[in-house]
């Protein structure tokens, strides 16, 4: 989970949000992707700020179904976060491959 929270806010990283920095650098919350009261997975998460996470305009504060709607996540399912994540965690890897 630690490389989901450092590839960063999956709707800062696409410029659909604007996420509060503390001290410089932005908080990253890990939200478990699951539906209903189905059992979590460590392998379904994505890094969203405390905005997207739990604020008001957030993904718990508005509800899955309209946050996906107006964020326009893929699917228009809060599974697609998983694009996203996947999306932003392959940018994190090849940046660092290529620093080496």
């Amino acid at each position: 989970m630690a490389l989901v929270a450092a590839a960063g806010c999956a709707l800062g990283n696409r410029r659909l949000h604007v996420c509060e920095h503390l001290h410089g650098d932005v908080r990253v919350h890990v939200h478990h992707i699951a539906t209903g009261s189905s059992k979590r997975s460590d392998y379904a998460t994505v890094g969203l700020c405390w905005g997207a996470h739990q604020g008001p305009g957030g993904i718990h504060g508005m509800g899955a179904n309209r946050f996906c709607r107006i964020y326009r996540v893929p699917w228009e399912k809060e599974e697609g976060l998983l694009v996203w994540a996947n999306e932003d965690i392959a940018k994190l890897v090849n940046r660092a491959q290529v620093m080496l």
